[in-house]
């Protein structure tokens, strides 16, 4: 049964949850959330733990600013900055772990082609490096 267009989410509230997934869509944006998640830190700590340089660093604080991730406390000389919506680790935690089960699968998947399974009549090389058939059987009577 097809869904009515009054339970359909308003354009503009997909326009504002994709802006928001684009924030989340930059690596050096998810490592600075992962550094501010033990707590305030000013540009310079940032930087540091980070890597990143201080005019890169402060362009992706302000998007995350004014996209309302984060807030900007001046302290002193310094400007903290802080997570304002300790949501946005739920959605790493979760898609974290959906990318872990994904890549586990993955990687059981890839075990399992590339074990070798026995097969009647291997093809298989001696030490001359001669292709020999090898029966699957070895053991019983020949005749």
């Amino acid at each position: 049964m097809p869904k009515s267009a009054e339970s359909l989410i308003p354009l503009s509230v997909l326009e504002a949850v994709a802006d928001y997934f684009k924030i989340l869509s930059e690596t050096s944006r998810l490592h600075v959330l992962q550094c501010l998640k033990s707590g305030p830190m000013n540009v310079m700590e940032l930087c540091d733990e980070t890597g990143l340089g201080q005019a890169n660093l402060s362009k992706h604080l302000k998007l995350m600013t004014q996209a309302g991730m984060l807030s900007r406390q001046p302290k002193g000389t310094s400007v903290y900055y802080e997570i304002t919506d300790p949501l946005v680790f739920e959605f790493c935690e979760l898609a974290c772990g959906q990318i872990g089960e994904r890549l586990r699968q993955q990687a059981e998947t890839f075990l399992q082609a590339a074990s070798p399974s026995p097969t009647p009549n291997a093809v298989k090389r001696n030490t001359r490096g001669q292709k020999s058939r090898v029966k699957a059987h070895a053991a019983g009577p020949q005749r």
